[in-house]
């Protein structure tokens, strides 16, 4: 694991929009997931994985993305990008 890296919302943002596969990668304010969203179940379940590995090697931290925490929102964190940054940004604030 890499030396952790300091927590920016910029640096979240970014790193989420390069993990989207390629079918979404232009997706930055658009639905990820859900209701006209870019990704499958599927495709979101090997986003998320990707993404918590990503985080752990950026910022030096494991964080669990799909968990009951994100679950039991109202608002699902994985609908767009600006959501799921924010939420990432939360977890790493913990």
């Amino acid at each position: 694991m890499s030396t952790p890296t300091q927590i920016s919302a910029e640096k979240v943002r970014q790193l989420v929009i390069s993990t989207l596969p390629p079918s979404a990668a232009n997706l930055a304010g658009e639905v990820i997931f859900g209701p006209g969203g870019a990704l499958d179940s599927l495709a979101l379940v090997n986003f998320l994985a990707d993404l918590e590995y990503r985080l752990a090697e950026e910022f030096g931290r494991e964080v669990v993305l799909a968990s009951e925490q994100a679950m039991s929102r109202s608002r699902s964190p994985f609908r767009d990008v600006p959501a799921l940054t924010d939420y990432v940004v939360e977890l790493l604030a913990q």
